[in-house]
């Protein structure tokens, strides 16, 4: 398997002859629509079969182009189809952003210097210097990462790499946690025992209100200013990125695996306009997306277990309540009490216990151990170099 990056460089040029390459390259891709549509094609080599002598006479330039061109025709193709199946209205989908998109093949990079040659036609080409930031240099000088496709857009250029995914171990510990509004909880686990640990947002859910509050003030000023919006999140994405950076290292450093919740929160809308507000400032989807993207790229499992009732159900009983639950769960069957963010964590790793065999030999649960243990922020765990079997049990 195979994991991709796609690392954006800003590129300002005047260049005419690259100009008419990028509007060449979108005339292609909307002749290519019209074609597969025309032919009710699908396939990438029905479609070279049916346009590529057509488009090759008609236009001028470099050849490997008309294959890309085919590639994004057919994905524009696939959304338009994918609509018209679900019974929505669609009209015949057509290109008006200037893009030029090259394979690996079709363009020249010095991995070191950033100059990128962009062929236009036979030995016509043209020059360009990426800006390489250190964070750029760390993926063009590792030649485990291969160069993928390349993207240009008027005034940005994409270049995807890949490389292949590193494999996964076999876990010795797990770090089971609950996304919440500010931050996750949960517990770090081993064979040892347990702990409960956290891990805050660093206020994203505060940046993201704020954020709604002045685009909503500026809508009618200026509309089109994406200063603030651009301030603003710089802002979160740093955090969110510091967050699931450390987690992933933690994790890998003690040989644990990442447990989360599989949150797709379907029908979670109709609530009053203020819940749905509170509930868009939640950046559970982005975390879990930069958690499993890090983790694949330092073999780190993850594995995603259903979150019904985790905060209501006792880990030690398996009584659930049906009544609301307030900062600390309580079990009326057992006295059991505990955090109920730490609750559903427990329940979280209880559940993927019970689901993963290797994960089950390395770990053993037991919730007795936490009654009285303080909650240790991840933070403070990284800093000391302690992994999850080093973690103590809780046991007095």
């Amino acid at each position: 398997m195979e994991t991709h990056r796609a690392l954006v460089f800003p590129v300002r040029w005047q260049n005419a002859a690259l100009d008419w390459l990028l509007s060449e390259f979108r005339l292609l891709v909307n002749e290519s629509i019209r074609i597969a549509i025309r032919e009710d094609v699908r396939s990438r080599a029905r479609l070279s079969r049916a346009a590529y002598q057509l488009l090759s006479s008609e236009h001028v330039i470099h050849k490997k182009y008309i294959s890309s061109a085919f590639e994004v025709a057919l994905a524009v193709l696939k959304a338009h189809r994918r609509r018209l199946k679900k019974g929505k209205r669609s009209s015949a989908p057509y290109m008006r952003r200037l893009m030029l998109k090259a394979e690996n093949q079709s363009y020249w990079l010095d991995r070191e210097t950033g100059r990128l040659r962009i062929p236009i036609q036979g030995t016509e080409g043209v020059q360009l210097h990426l800006p390489l930031s250190e964070w750029h240099r760390s993926f063009l000088s590792d030649q485990k990462w291969a160069l993928g496709s390349l993207t240009v857009v008027p005034g940005k250029i994409i270049l995807v790499v890949r490389r292949e995914t590193p494999k996964v171990y076999d876990p010795e510990g797990a770090i089971a946690l609950d996304t919440n509004e500010d931050s996750l909880d949960g517990v770090v686990a081993c064979d040892e025992g347990m702990v409960p640990t956290s891990l805050s947002f660093g206020g994203v859910r505060q940046i993201r209100q704020i954020h709604f509050r002045r685009r909503r003030r500026l809508a009618t000023k200026k509309a089109t200013d994406r200063r603030v919006m651009r301030r603003l999140l710089n802002r979160e994405g740093q955090r969110l990125h510091l967050v699931s950076k450390r987690l992933v290292r933690f994790a890998k450093n003690g040989k644990a695996a990442i447990v989360l919740e599989d949150l797709t929160l379907h029908g979670a809308g109709g609530r009053s306009r203020r819940m749905n507000r509170r509930l868009s400032s939640w950046p559970r989807g982005e975390i879990h997306r930069q958690i499993e993207y890090k983790a694949a790229l330092a073999g780190v499992p993850v594995i995603k277990v259903n979150p019904q009732w985790t905060s209501k159900t006792c880990p030690a009983c398996g009584a659930r309540r049906r009544d609301r639950v307030g900062k600390d769960f309580v079990c009326l069957a057992c006295d059991w009490e505990m955090d109920r963010q730490i609750n559903a964590g427990m329940n979280i790793l209880k559940t993927a216990l019970a689901s993963n065999e290797a994960l089950a030999r390395a770990v053993r649960f037991q919730p007795g151990a936490l009654r009285h243990d303080v909650v240790s922020p991840l933070y403070d765990l990284l800093r000391e170099g302690r992994g999850a079997r080093e973690e103590p049990s809780g046991a007095g």
